[in-house]
Parts: structure tokens; sequence; C-alpha cells
């Protein structure tokens, strides 16, 4: 459910020359967003462990959340790079627990075959997003991109609650 939501960074960074970013600088902030999601995915990996995947992908959409709020809400630079922070953890935080999740549906000699699978939808996923999301940007508004992203990760969020019993995988 929230997979549909979800559509390309490449929105991300419009926005961010949209407001009036360099290039420079929008390229850095985007490698910052990398950084951040890199250095967050073993931590992220590991309460996932602890807690459960449930909880922490709860998270991740809570993140994504604000996140897109704050992009459909701000033209303000320093608080675009923020959010790009914001979509760092989000992005370390559901790559992991989001891998680890399929996994644990499927017997171990099958984790692979579930991790390809999970990819695959995910990837599909983002595309239909991406092209929901490119004839919003152009026939609605920018915002609307954000904000129908936002909408998504409450109903993902809402659906995860609703089909995983309890701290389930």
């Amino acid at each position: 459910l929230f997979g549909i939501g979800n559509s390309s960074n490449a929105f991300l960074i419009l926005q961010t020359r949209e407001i009036g970013a360099s290039l420079v600088t929008t390229i850095l902030i985007y490698a910052g967003f990398n950084l951040v999601a890199a250095l967050i995915s073993y931590p992220a990996g590991f309460l996932s462990d602890r807690f459960g995947r449930k909880a922490v992908l709860l998270v991740s959409f809570l993140v994504f959340l604000i996140a897109y709020l704050g992009f459909a809400l701000t033209r303000n630079l320093p608080l675009i790079a923020l959010l790009f922070v914001f979509y760092g953890l989000y992005q370390g935080i559901f790559r992991s627990a989001g891998k680890a999740f399929a996994s644990d549906f499927v017997p171990e000699h099958l984790h692979a075959s579930a991790i390809g699978w999970y990819s695959t939808t995910i990837g599909l996923l983002e595309l239909v997003a991406s092209i929901i999301a490119g004839q919003l940007w152009d026939h609605v508004s920018h915002e609307a991109v954000f904000i129908y992203g936002a909408v998504f990760a409450v109903v993902g969020g809402a659906g995860l609650l609703a089909l995983v019993p309890g701290k389930a995988a």
C-alpha cells in the first residue's frame, strides 16, 4: 500500500532545483541524503532485529510522512536540506527493515528469492507511483506529489497495523 505513493527521488531533486538551489548545492544535498541512508542502514537493521520489523517499518513510514509533508510545505533551502536528512533516515530504515520483513515470511532457503520478489514489487510500485507523481506535478501542483506520498505513508502504516499481527516479523 505504501509503495503506490513512494515515487522516484527525482521529484525531490526537482523540488530542490525548483526552489532555486544551484546544481552543485542540489548534488551536495543529495549526496548527504545518500550518506545518511547508508549510515543508518545497519543500526536500523539492528533495531529491526531487536524490536521487530513492524515497529521499525512504522517508524520509517512516520519519518517519510514528516519528510514529504515538509517537501510539500516549504520553499526554504536550509529546511529542504534538513528534510533530505530525514528522508535519508527513512531510506536507510525502510531498505533494511523492509527486506528483512519480506524474508521473515518464507523458509530460510527462500530468503534471497523473497528479497528479490520484494525488490521487484517495490520497483514496479515506484514506477506506478512515479507516473502518478508526474501527472500530479504537471497537472495539479508540485506540492501535490508530496501530499500524495504522505497520504500513502499513512495508508501504508494503517495497512501494516491492520494486516500484521502484534510484534510480528
